[in-house]
């Protein structure tokens, strides 16, 4: 009853996405499950020096994933689905989060795959084109809501022109802290997949 009331007022602009980012978007959802290496470089304005970890990355076609930090590994995080499951080093036990916990909240949106549309990050995240090379395009994410802007920064994703694949993927976070992966070619996982998600007696 009040909206036929209301001034007309021009349609909001669509925001500009950048080609290669619509790209991977699309080939995200027709990927299959894959497993992936990576390289994991964090720096904080407390360390004198950036320490460096290598992993391993698994996620199904279903948005379950596992990811491993450390080899052998030292931190493992599970989603099964119905749970998030952190395993923060190697004496400690296994701890059931929820997915919007601080701690694995970033991780959820882009590891799952459940933020992984066009609508819910351009909700969030304004996108735009830092560097192009013949390799490689930069896309910056940078958070729409004030909030999300005193913890991070921005995140920026390296991406392989055509959207075939991601190469890098940097958290910036308030503080100056910054979180960088880089990441190996996707192979097909093998062997019993089930034993991913199995936490009991790890």
């Amino acid at each position: 009853m009040i909206l036929p009331a209301l001034p007309a007022r021009a349609a909001p602009e669509t925001p500009a996405i950048p080609p290669v980012f619509r790209d991977w978007i699309a080939a995200q959802k027709g990927g299959g499950s894959i497993e992936v290496s990576f390289t994991q470089t964090r720096s904080t304005p407390a360390l004198k020096e950036p320490v460096q970890s290598s992993g391993r990355f698994w996620r199904m076609a279903d948005g379950r994933f596992r990811w491993e930090l450390g080899s052998p590994a030292t931190m493992i995080l599970v989603f099964d689905k119905e749970a998030v499951r952190l395993k923060e080093h190697v004496a400690a036990p296994w701890q059931t989060l929820k997915p919007d916990d601080s701690r694995v909240r970033m991780w959820m949106k882009f590891l799952s795959g459940r933020e992984m549309n066009i609508e819910s990050l351009t909700k969030n995240f304004t996108l735009k084109v830092t560097q192009e090379e013949k390799t490689f395009v930069t896309v910056a994410m940078i958070p729409r809501p004030l909030l999300i802007k005193k913890y991070l920064r921005q995140l920026d994703m390296q991406i392989e022109p055509g959207g075939k694949r991601l190469l890098g993927f940097r958290i910036v976070q308030g503080d100056g802290s910054t979180l960088l992966m880089n990441f190996g070619p996707p192979e097909k996982p093998e062997g019993d997949l089930e034993k991913l998600f199995q936490t009991e007696g790890q």
